[in-house]
């Protein structure tokens, strides 16, 4: 088996091509498989190497692999389409002598009528073959005129077109419904995609192509292309497009949909993955967190899913948090820090232990890396005074008693731990407060928030000189003001 991805260098790897990458790459781990990356250039305008660049980084970055490609250079090369172009033209030399394609000279206009005619008819579109058998000297004519032909490839009618494929099952084509005969090759001498990726398949002895379901109406065209080269038919499977929530394809419409954006928001490559992945087949295990083992050990070629998936951005939120959860805090430290130091924290000021131990604790409320700011600035900074409705907490009666009994209690004690297990027991001791009226002020007096994380917690981190003056400096500021 040999399978390949084959992203065109026109903008960012977005979801739907991710997808397909994914799946091709499990798939290629679970059968020892080798996979290629080619780099279908061919539009000239608005291909660009920094896409290529952008698209292999991003590749690189989800931990997919590739055997050959631009960057690791096979024995099936180039990798590149548009370093091409002299094998796909010894081709259509073939197919020309052959009569299986023919020069066209029809111009826009003429194309245009024959549409316009099709429709006031009421029927398809389909192009008439009046180029197929011209002379020598009409072609002659048609040059002087200075018309630049196309290549057409000859689709002779009623013929079935079928294949089994893996998702779909057996599908059939009938070739009088594929719009008449096709251009494989520009006026500008640049081929097309229909025509080329046929070759590359061949030429690079790929056996199974895995692709979106868009693809499908491009399946009986190079079929046939394939059949009159005399290659030998591929496997395919044609995946169903993965759908927003209005059950449309996926686009920007619906939100972020590069995955150069994903990483910037904070999401961790292995989940992004997980959760794409997990767009196109099941677990039979029902585990929707998977490591990449996991989910080469339990994929298939035939679990494949053949309906839509629809693309759920809460979903995802909350597996990459169950991701970050999964990673020790020496793991996270490298993946938080960018995030921190763009916060303002000068992470070299702090023991790299208690870092650790911070983010031990704050990984627990973590779904994005890019929320760390939020969570670890607890730590990381003296917490800010405390507004709207923690100060209003703050300054009731209760939060009066509280702060009194918290003030009381820090200047009576000196055994840290001692202050750390009885706390809050001591200020419901002496003020009768319980539940929120409890809880509430105690977290304003020491994170000048009402929600938020485990206060026991916290004030182990804090430590027992912070939490002490962090009181002092409340009551000193608040005590007295109900």
């Amino acid at each position: 088996m040999r399978l390949r991805f084959a992203p065109s260098p026109t903008g960012f790897l977005h979801i739907g091509n991710a997808r397909t990458a994914i799946i091709n790459y499990l798939l290629s781990r679970k059968y020892g498989a080798e996979m290629v990356l080619r780099i279908e250039d061919t539009d000239m305008e608005r291909s660009s190497r920094e896409s290529e660049t952008s698209i292999l980084a991003d590749l690189h970055w989800l931990g997919i692999d590739w055997s050959e490609g631009p960057d690791r250079i096979g024995s099936h090369g180039p990798y590149r389409q548009s370093e091409r172009f002299e094998i796909y033209k010894e081709y259509t030399d073939k197919l020309i002598e052959t009569g299986a394609a023919y020069h066209c000279y029809c111009t826009h206009d003429e194309l245009e009528k024959m549409r316009e005619d099709a429709q006031a008819e009421n029927r398809n579109a389909t192009y008439d073959g009046r180029c197929r058998n011209l002379s020598a000297e009409k072609k002659a004519a048609f040059e002087k005129e200075g018309r630049r032909p196309t290549v057409r490839f000859r689709v002779d009618e009623s013929i079935e077109v079928a294949f089994d494929d893996a998702v779909k099952g057996h599908v059939t084509f009938d070739s009088s419904n594929i719009g008449g005969d096709f251009i494989i090759v520009r006026s500008d001498g640049v081929p097309v995609y229909n025509y080329i990726v046929v070759i590359d398949d061949a030429l690079m002895e790929v056996s199974h192509v895995i692709r979106g379901e868009d693809h499908l109406s491009n399946t009986p065209k190079q079929m046939l292309i394939a059949r009159a080269l005399g290659f030998a038919p591929v496997s395919y499977a044609h995946m169903p497009l993965v759908m927003g929530e209005d059950k449309k394809k996926l686009s920007k419409r619906h939100g972020i949909t590069s995955v150069a954006l994903f990483r910037d928001e904070g999401y961790l490559a292995e989940a992004l993955v997980n959760y794409i992945a997990m767009l196109g087949w099941a677990a039979e295990s029902g585990e929707e967190i998977l490591s990449i083992d996991q989910m080469i050990s339990e994929i298939s070629l035939e679990k494949l899913a053949a309906s839509a998936a629809v693309f759920d951005f809460k979903k995802l939120r909350w597996m990459n948090g169950q991701h970050i959860r999964r990673k020790s805090a020496a793991e996270l430290y490298p993946l938080l820090a960018p995030y921190l130091e763009k916060g303002g924290f000068q992470l070299e000021s702090y023991p790299k232990e208690w870092l650790y131990s911070v983010i031990d604790f704050t990984k627990n409320y973590l779904e994005l890396l890019s929320e760390a700011p939020a969570h670890l600035g607890l730590f990381l900074k003296e917490p800010d005074d405390p507004q709207g409705e923690a100060l209003e907490v703050l300054r009731s009666p209760e939060g009066m008693k509280a702060l009194d009994a918290a003030h009381k209690i820090v200047s009576t004690t000196s055994d840290a731990e001692e202050f750390f297990t009885t706390f809050l027991d001591k200020v419901k001791e002496m003020t009768s407060l319980k539940g929120k009226n409890l809880f509430f002020p105690c977290r304003v007096i020491m994170m000048s928030i009402i929600h938020g994380p485990d206060l026991a917690g916290v004030m182990r981190l804090f430590g027992f000189e912070k939490c002490k003056k962090r009181i002092i400096d409340m009551y000193n500021r608040f005590g007295g003001k109900a």
